[in-house]
């Protein structure tokens, strides 16, 4: 192989461990791209300058956490795509024991997602495609059928929010509306009926008025729209929402407080 990979020779203890560092860094940084294929165990032995069995450990090791497909024969090892999701269900379960559910704590959640649900809805107007406009139009059909149960309605409405997130072209909005999902799911099912003894109808009018504001690619409608849905969910007056609907934080796009 020509690539001219950035291996050194390892010398401590859990050599492996060592092995597969490097590997997984080339990795990251792009070095190896999905595709590529490692040396041979006995080329890869050589360059770090350890035996065989090291070299498998280190490869099962980069396998279980998902970075490659292991190959027998002669043909090394196969760099895999990596894709954020892989990694969320994880973060998502450790962030959900962290934080302990309850009132207060659910005020504090949709204090963060007003900020990251507006950033997305302004990111996903400039970036979203025909086919995201598609499936989360289907969204809007699904969460419609439900009627008034609000149980049936509400993972819709967090697979919309999440269709939105990864719409708006920006993995790191992906990743941080994904760490909220299961905080959502522990704190909202069992309020459900308490927070929204309507039914869904309003929630649904406003996702139905942000996607379409989303689409108009107006920003001032889009802002307008959050605001509906802040108020639809009532966990915060208007005003602390958008004052008077004038001031802005300005963080490399338009956001109102």
């Amino acid at each position: 192989m020509s690539k001219g990979l950035p291996f050194k020779r390892v010398k401590r203890a859990h050599l492996y461990e060592k092995v597969a560092d490097q590997i997984k860094m080339a990795i990251f940084d792009g070095v190896l791209e999905p595709g590529d294929s490692l040396p041979s165990e006995r080329e890869l032995g050589e360059m770090f300058g350890v035996g065989r069995p090291t070299i498998r450990e280190a490869l099962r090791i980069l396998h279980l956490m998902g970075l490659i497909d292991i190959n027998t024969g002669i043909r090394g090892s196969t760099v895999k795509e990596i894709e954020v999701t892989q990694y969320l269900d994880t973060i998502r379960e450790h962030l959900s024991y962290l934080i302990h559910v309850d009132d207060q704590s659910i005020q504090n959640l949709w204090e963060v997602r007003k900020y990251v649900e507006l950033g997305i809805a302004h990111s996903a107007s400039r970036n979203a495609t025909q086919k995201d406009f598609e499936e989360l139009d289907q969204l809007i059909g699904e969460m419609d059928a439900c009627g008034t149960d609000i149980h049936a309605y509400f993972p819709i409405a967090v697979e919309f929010h999440q269709k939105l997130a990864l719409a708006s072209g920006n993995n790191i909005f992906y990743i941080i509306w994904n760490m909220f999902h299961d905080i959502l799911l522990k704190g909202y099912l069992p309020k459900l009926e308490e927070l929204f003894p309507k039914g869904p109808q309003g929630l649904l009018r406003s996702n139905r008025i942000l996607l379409s504001a989303i689409k108009s690619g107006d920003p001032s409608g889009i802002d307008q729209a959050m605001q509906i849905h802040a108020e639809e969910e009532r966990l915060f007056p208007k005003e602390t929402f958008l004052k008077n609907g004038k001031d802005r934080l300005e963080a490399g796009q338009s956001m109102q407080d």
